[in-house]
């Protein structure tokens, strides 16, 4: 009889399985994750990294039981390190340790898996000028200023890369090329010994408001867009999909917020960062910059997807990483990309990319002290 009432009960279940009657187990019932994410709070395009630590959006969208431990880093290739040695399995970071991070396949096959963060040019793609420079009438105007002076760039970044297309473009010809770090660019203005170097914020902003340089041009005027991106090791996209698929709800839920709360984020940014006023982090996202520089109606677009202006601005940079000789080919690899958990976040939240665009703020848009 109980053999008969087990059999009776197993149809019944199956029976409204099928019929979509009985739900299937919510993502909570997967078997939870220990996971180490690493973070950019030093640069505007991780900051939804800082806004899943700080509201402990993972929580709410990873399963049940499941550990993250958070790991801030001031660039992006120790990130890839880790990754590539399975002491990161997922990461956030910018445009160019992104892309050299899938051209490992020997060592860890890291996936991009969405673009959580593209501008026009508004966030890497800044041209900083000496604090004595001339206020220049537009963008053309500081780029051929440009000529016969001193420029810089930190090596194989979206800043470098930004830099490079527009000297090609205009065929401007500084007196010399350095390489420098962002760190020893700011160093540089404040002593006085560098006349531009392109910069992201919000380094870029801290030497605008400790009045070591002023901004002259951002890459909107040609074309030249900047991004942010997070990765996922493949293998663990595989065991987790369920864990993979709640941290891009976790990713799309703090872009909403950062949309939303300008305030709460820059405060939110200030607790995990040192050196940084208030004012500053506030002005590096969401400040609107003048159209003499290039500024941008939408400062921040939290696409998400490869869509064809992701993929426009990977082309470009996995074409100049190779120029620079720090990958093997110029090509998009056939697996850099795995957008499975992005798409399947978007469906079950109802939700079209892009998720958010930020627009620029005036300054009487801050409320802080």
């Amino acid at each position: 009889m109980q053999n008969i009432r087990r059999t009776l009960v197993g149809s019944l279940v199956l029976a409204l399985v099928a019929a979509g009657l009985l739900a299937p187990a919510p993502a909570s019932a997967a078997d939870p994750v220990k996971i180490t994410y690493g973070y950019h709070p030093y640069w505007t395009g991780g900051w939804t990294g800082v806004v899943i630590k700080q509201r402990d959006l993972w929580k709410k969208h990873l399963p049940q039981g499941s550990e993250v431990t958070f790991e801030a880093h001031l660039t992006g290739p120790p990130m890839v390190n880790a990754m590539l040695a399975d002491k990161m399995q997922l990461g956030c970071m910018g445009d160019m340790p992104s892309f050299v991070a899938t051209t490992k396949k020997a060592q860890g096959d890291i996936r991009l898996v969405a673009a959580n963060m593209i501008s026009e040019g508004q966030n890497c793609n800044l041209l900083m000028v000496r604090k004595d420079a001339p206020d220049f009438k537009n963008p053309e105007e500081a780029i051929q200023w440009l000529n016969g002076k001193t420029v810089a760039a930190h090596r194989g970044t979206c800043s470098n890369r930004f830099i490079d297309a527009v000297i090609e473009k205009t065929g401007v010809k500084p007196k010399e090329r350095l390489n420098m770090t962002i760190e020893v660019i700011a160093s540089s203005f404040e002593a006085g010994k560098l006349d531009a170097a392109p910069m992201w914020e919000p380094h870029a902003q801290k030497v605008v408001d400790q009045g070591f340089a002023k901004y002259a041009a951002t890459g909107a005027p040609w074309g030249e867009w900047d991004a942010n991106f997070t990765l996922m090791r493949q293998d663990f996209i595989e065991r987790n999909p369920e864990a993979a698929k709640g941290w891009m709800k976790a990713e799309i839920e703090a872009l909403m917020i950062m949309k939303n709360d300008p305030m709460a984020v820059a405060q939110m940014v200030k607790n995990e960062t040192q050196g940084y006023e208030l004012p500053t982090l506030w002005k590096a996202l969401y400040q609107e910059m003048p159209a003499s520089m290039g500024g941008a109606k939408i400062k921040y677009v939290g696409e998400m997807v490869f869509s064809p202006k992701v993929m426009d601005i990977m082309a470009k940079g996995y074409a100049f990483l190779h120029s620079m000789k720090i990958i093997p080919s110029p090509e998009i690899p056939p697996d850099a990309i795995n957008e499975g958990p992005v798409k399947a976040a978007l469906a079950e939240m109802g939700i079209k990319p892009p998720v958010v665009e930020i627009e620029a703020l005036p300054m009487a848009a801050y409320s802080g002290k």
